[in-house]
Order: C-alpha cells, then sequence, then structure tokens
C-alpha cells in the first residue's frame, strides 16, 4: 500500500512539474520568436539620408543581394 502511494504521489509531482515547464518554455518560446522576426526583418538604409562630404563616399550594403547595394559618391552617415 505505501508502494502505490509513493508511486502515485511521484507520477503527480511528474505531471505537474512537466505541466510548468510546458508553461514556461511556451512563454519563452513567444519571446524568441519576437526576436527571431526583428532579426530578420530587412531593412536597408537608404543613400539619400547621407550628407554632402567631399571626403567621404556613402554605401549602403544589402545583406543578401549585392545587385542592390546602394552608393553615392561624396557623402557621408
Amino acid at each position: 500500500m505505501k508502494k502505490l502511494i509513493y508511486s502515485l504521489l511521484t507520477a503527480l509531482l511528474l505531471v505537474a512539474a512537466a505541466v510548468v515547464l510546458h508553461k514556461t518554455n511556451t512563454g519563452d518560446q513567444e519571446l524568441f520568436q519576437a526576436n527571431v522576426e526583428a532579426l530578420t526583418a530587412v531593412e536597408q538604409p537608404n543613400v539619400k539620408d547621407c550628407i554632402e562630404d567631399p571626403n567621404y563616399d556613402c554605401e549602403a550594403l544589402h545583406p543578401t543581394d549585392p545587385s542592390k547595394d546602394q552608393y553615392r559618391p561624396h557623402a557621408r552617415w
């Protein structure tokens, strides 16, 4: 009888621990997903925002496609 009670208590504790871990991991997944979406957003600066300067050249490199790189001579950020 004692072994049965101990087994039931152990099973109950394992189920409770699994529920708590699932709830905490779900919250972390939402935060992780939000961070991944923020990091994967493609944002390339526009060279039109550069100011004139005869000593520098303004370049905006595209993160994945070099053909979309922007270049403006005689300007700086």
